[in-house]
Order: C-alpha cells, then sequence, then structure tokens
C-alpha cells in the first residue's frame, strides 16, 4: 500500500509539473492497484487530455462523479456533471447524453447556495445558447459566469463568463465591444495565472471566434500565442475543434502543406471519441486538397466529412466548379443557403455563391449574393470580409462587361489580402484584375499580375491554379535557366515573443538590408519578399550559392535567429521581374527543408561547382512533385 501512495504523490506532483505522460502512467498504475479518491481521478483525466489518451478522459471523469457523489460532495460533483455535459454534449455530440448529465448537475444543487457551480453551470448553457444561435441567451449565462467567478474568486470561471459574453456580443453585432472584451480576456490569459486547461479553453475559443468573423489576421496572434503556451506547458496539440481551427489560419496563411498535416492528424485522433469534429477536421483536408488541385482527394475528403455529419460547403460545389460542371455546382451551393443561416455564416458560403453564379452566367444572383456579402462585411468589419466583399462586387461588374469600374473593388481587395498575408486569396485577385486590365488594354498591367499570381501558385503548389494562369499568359514570357534562392527566418514568433514587437522590428530591417545587399552583390534580384521570407533569383548556381553562404555567414554573427535557404537552378518562365514554373516550386519546397542555420540545395546544383563542401546526397519527396528529388547540405562555415 506504501508503495501505491507513493506512485499517487509522484503522480501528483508530476502532474503539477506538467509531465503530463508520466503523471498518467504514475496514477494510471496506481489506480489499478486501489481506489484513487476523486480529486485524483480529476487530475488522471487533465494529464489523459494534454497526451494521446484523450478517449479516457470522459470514463476517467465519470469514475470522479461516483466518487464524488459516494462522499455526499455535491458540489464537485456536479462541476464535474458539467464537465461530462460539455464532454458529451459538445465534443462528442451525443446531445442526449450530454443533456443527461446537465439535469444531474442541476439535480445536485438544487438545495446548494449560489457558488462556482452554478458558474460553471451557465457557462455550459451559454455554450449551448451560441449552439442554438439564441445570442442573447449566451449573452445573459455568460454574464451570470463571470459574475459567479468573481464574486467567489475564480479567475478562470470570470475570464471564460466575460470570453462567452464577449463571442455573443459579436453575433448579436456589438462588435467593438465584443471584441475588445475578447482580447482583454486573451490578454489576461496570458499572465499564467490560471489552469492549463482553461488558457487553452480561453485560446481555442478566441481562435474560434475569431475564425467566424473572418478576423484570421487576428486569429493568427492567438494561435501564435496557444503554440507558445503549449510549448512552455509541455502540451500536445490541443484536441477537439480548436486543432481545425488552428488548420484554417494556416490555410489562410499560404502554408497549405502544414494545414492538410495538422486537420489530418486531427481527424484521425478524434475520429474514435468525436466523429462530428473529425468530419469538420476532413471538411478542412478538403480545402486545403482543393487548392492544391487535387480534386480527387479533395472529394473524397468530403466525402468522408459528409458522412460523419458535417456539411462540407462550399468546397463541394467549388470542386464541381473546377471539374467545369458550373450548373450542377450552382444547385449544390444553392442547397447549401437554402437553410436559415446566420449571417456569419452565410458569409463562409457567398464567396463562393458569387464565383459559382458567374461562372453559370446567373449575374444578377451572383449580385444579389454579393450585397448581402457587403453588409455583413460592414457590421464585422473584419480585413477579409471587407476582401471577400469586394473580390465579389468586382467579380459582378467585370461578369457585367465593365472592367474600369471592377479595379477599384479588386484593388481594394488585393491590398486588404496582402495586409493579412493571405497569399492564395492574393494571387486569385490578380488574376480577376488581370481579366480587366487586359479588356482596358492595359497588356503590361495584366502580365504583371499573371506573373506576380503564378509565382505564388507555383510557390504553393496550387496546380491546377497555375495552369490557368499558364493559359491565360500563353507565350508571354520568355523560358530562362535560373538558379533560385528561398530564405526563412526559424522560429520568428517565438523570437517576436521574447524580443517585443519594437526590437523585432528593428532586427527584420537588418536582416532585409542584409539580404538585400549581398544579393545585390552577387548579381541576383529580389523576386518576392512576404513577411520574414525571400524569394532570390540568380544568373548562375555559383553566385547563389556564394550570396547563401554569405547570408548565412552574416546573419550568425549579426542576428540572433537562425535562417534556413534554399537554392535550386531550373528553367522557368520569365515575366518581366518575375519567374514562373515547377522550377520555382521545387526551389520553394527544398527551401522548406532546412533547420535552422541550414543551407539546403538540389544535388544537381551544387555538384560541379568548386569549393563547397556538402554532406551525403539525400532523396526527398517534395510535396507535388511526382519524382524524388536529391538534396545536400551545404557547410557554409567551411566553404571558401
Amino acid at each position: 500500500m506504501s508503495e501505491l501512495l507513493d506512485r499517487v504523490e509522484e503522480g501528483r506532483e508530476a502532474i503539477k509539473n506538467h509531465r503530463w505522460r508520466e503523471g498518467y502512467e504514475l496514477l494510471s498504475a496506481a489506480a489499478a492497484g486501489t481506489t484513487l479518491q476523486p480529486e485524483d481521478l480529476e487530475l488522471l483525466a487533465w494529464s489523459a487530455y494534454f497526451t494521446d489518451e484523450i478517449a479516457q478522459v470522459v470514463p476517467i471523469l465519470e469514475r470522479a462523479y461516483a466518487g464524488y457523489v459516494a462522499a455526499e460532495n455535491n458540489v464537485r460533483a456536479a462541476i464535474v456533471a458539467v464537465q461530462l455535459a460539455h464532454e458529451y454534449g459538445s465534443v462528442r455530440q451525443q446531445r442526449a447524453i450530454g443533456s443527461g448529465w446537465f439535469s444531474r448537475a442541476e439535480r445536485l444543487l438544487e438545495n446548494e447556495p449560489e457558488g462556482l457551480a452554478h458558474g460553471y453551470l451557465a457557462l455550459e448553457s451559454g455554450l449551448g445558447g451560441l449552439r442554438t444561435h439564441d445570442y442573447a441567451a449566451a449573452r445573459d449565462f455568460g454574464e451570470t459566469a463571470e459574475r459567479i467567478g468573481r464574486d467567489h474568486g475564480d479567475l478562470a470561471l470570470e475570464l471564460r463568463g466575460r470570453q462567452r459574453r464577449a463571442v455573443a456580443l459579436i453575433h448579436l453585432g456589438e462588435v467593438d465591444e465584443g471584441r475588445l472584451l475578447l482580447n482583454e480576456v486573451n490578454a489576461a490569459a496570458y499572465g499564467g495565472t490560471i489552469g492549463p486547461y482553461d488558457t487553452v479553453v480561453i485560446y481555442c475559443n478566441a481562435i474560434g471566434t475569431c475564425r467566424d468573423v473572418a478576423a484570421f489576421d487576428e486569429a493568427s496572434q492567438w494561435t501564435e500565442r496557444a503554440e507558445l503556451f503549449c510549448d512552455e506547458h509541455a502540451i500536445g496539440a490541443f484536441p477537439g475543434v480548436c486543432r481545425i481551427n488552428r488548420a484554417e489560419v494556416m490555410r489562410y496563411q499560404g502554408k497549405l502543406e502544414d494545414a492538410e498535416r495538422t486537420a489530418s492528424e486531427a481527424s484521425e485522433l478524434l475520429a474514435t471519441w468525436a466523429p462530428r469534429i473529425a468530419a469538420a477536421g476532413y471538411a478542412e483536408v478538403g480545402e486545403v486538397r482543393l487548392r492544391l488541385g487535387d480534386l480527387a482527394k479533395a472529394e473524397e475528403a468530403f466525402d468522408l466529412a459528409d458522412e460523419l455529419g458535417h456539411d462540407p460547403e462550399p468546397g463541394r460545389s467549388l470542386v464541381l466548379l473546377a471539374r467545369e460542371k458550373p450548373a450542377a455546382a450552382l444547385a449544390s451551393i444553392r442547397r447549401a443557403l437554402a437553410d436559415d443561416l446566420p449571417a456569419l455564416t452565410k458569409a463562409r458560403l457567398l464567396p463562393a455563391f458569387v464565383e459559382i453564379a458567374v461562372a453559370a452566367d446567373a449575374v444578377d444572383d451572383a449580385a444579389a449574393a454579393a450585397q448581402e456579402l457587403a453588409a455583413t462585411a460592414d457590421l464585422y468589419d473584419t480585413p477579409a470580409l471587407r476582401a471577400a466583399a469586394a473580390v465579389a462586387a468586382g467579380s459582378v461588374t467585370l461578369a457585367r462587361d465593365d472592367p474600369q469600374a471592377a479595379m477599384r473593388p479588386l484593388r481594394q481587395a488585393l491590398r486588404l489580402w496582402q495586409d493579412t498575408n493571405a497569399r492564395y486569396e492574393t494571387a486569385r485577385t490578380r488574376v480577376l484584375l488581370a481579366r480587366a486590365y487586359s479588356a482596358t488594354g492595359d497588356a503590361d498591367g495584366a502580365k504583371h499580375e499573371l506573373g506576380q499570381a503564378g509565382s505564388v501558385f507555383d510557390q504553393l503548389g496550387a496546380r491546377i491554379d497555375a495552369a490557368r494562369v499558364d493559359a491565360l499568359l500563353g507565350r508571354a514570357g520568355a523560358r530562362v535557366t535560373m538558379t533560385f534562392v528561398f530564405t526563412d527566418i526559424v522560429d520568428s514568433t517565438r523570437h517576436v515573443e521574447h524580443l517585443g514587437d519594437a526590437n523585432w522590428q528593428k532586427l527584420l530591417r537588418r536582416h532585409d538590408e542584409l539580404i538585400g545587399r549581398v544579393t545585390s552583390a552577387e548579381g541576383g534580384t529580389v523576386v518576392d519578399h512576404t513577411g520574414d521570407g525571400f524569394f532570390l533569383a540568380f544568373p548562375g548556381a555559383e553566385r547563389a550559392v556564394a550570396a547563401a553562404v554569405a547570408i548565412q555567414r552574416e546573419a550568425a554573427g549579426e542576428l540572433p535567429f537562425s535562417m534556413r535557404i534554399g537554392v535550386h537552378t531550373a528553367e522557368a518562365t520569365s515575366l518581366g521581374d518575375n519567374y514562373r514554373g515547377k522550377g520555382v516550386h521545387v526551389a520553394a519546397r527544398i527551401g522548406a527543408l532546412g533547420c535552422g542555420e541550414e543551407i539546403v540545395a538540389s544535388y544537381e546544383t551544387v555538384a560541379a561547382i568548386t569549393g563547397v563542401r556538402t554532406g551525403e546526397p539525400r532523396s526527398e519527396q517534395l510535396k507535388g512533385i511526382t519524382e524524388p528529388v536529391d538534396v545536400v547540405a551545404i557547410d557554409w562555415r567551411g566553404a571558401a
């Protein structure tokens, strides 16, 4: 018995110090030999949350509930019952079982004075209001939870109640107040004065709400903060819809491979215990594959989402459009919009409706949808919504043969997408803008926009979009052989966190000046510069490698962060100051292979260069490239 008690104490200590796996194994082993106290069972459940033992959370909490009931601790039993109501009703989508647990909690509290358990009951009731679109009720329940948390000294409950109220206010159209409260709660959680579970839930809800209103720039910021928090507290990727929202933010940023991987991993993890949430993950996988141009696999993911109870729109309709079936696509998206949907839910479908309706020559219907989208964008006033509305307006105007008038909203959309680093959407808008320029006789302007768009599609691996740009360009570009270089700062988010925005911007300017100066000295050009990454082009491999080596050497001596650089020589289409083609895509993928302080190059690029030391060649299967590519790491410290 003494050994079992030691295991329990060691397990408690491990969990206290965020050694979740160790704590889980110790308490699980102790539970096999004795009956754990309900408090220890709760600790075991939370440790399961932060490992890959998520499926064990509910049965462990049910045992904790039984222990509290046996001990006649109605308040703690009610709090656990509320958590079980959430797990069954909101996470597993087993609403009947969740309702049963919620009723148990209510019954246990019938004769108890108001306390924390009533606050958690109100918090879950507020979530129910959000789910049924009763936003006024959600606001009121959130306010109750906030008050009870404040009165009883439970900061986590107070903050989560305030956040519930903030989300409800946003959906009620009181956007400014709601977003202010939301950011206030997030900042308070950042202080680290509440528990890990509550902190991650607050981040998760913030990311989801930003995603709902298409505030992807803010969602990106809170996603980065959540990742830092999880790293600091040894928490693996948090389960549930939080991961799916994170994947969507990645997709918005053009990190398509990362988004697909994150959504796929989440879906596989959730499939056995939360199939409805897994379904949302499969829908997100489909959206990424659609952008990558893999229509068959996108359709497969959308079918999986549908089978598990998630409507995979607008993706399914857009697959039909990509298959050149505009009439079928229009019928499909009409069905999706036939339900009585909240404005923000409709706003996620309306851009696709406009695109499809224009393609199907239903321009009047597209115009009506564009106006509805503009009204929603005016109300919620986020850059992505305003950009989507501007694209819709420009598309309709272009379809009505008024390219001159279409330019203004399309240019507005382009600036908004660029401001929020939405690379795929930026490129798609450039294609529309090129059509408008071409229709007004501005061939140079059209060529420039298509060149910029095609280069991004190549880098992202968006094959269908890239092919369409090629078709529009025809033979406008010359074929040239160049050596392409991609640079990127590793873990830039972490550096911003530790250095602060002001210091980071100073260092970023030094970084940008360094790359520009070295590139120019070696006869290269800066093709593109997005965030902390550069796309460079050089007339020969020797000059490109010399530049990469010089950049790494100077960065190592002057900058407090590490960089990764990729180098590849290939034929590409030259379009003025830009380059297009498979070779650009390969170079970008090689750049992504590197770790900190590393230069990775295709073997063929460096094989003939003297004075360059490299590691052993290795074969890499690059995303979107059929054949493997042999690459080497360049020893830039020992290079001549």
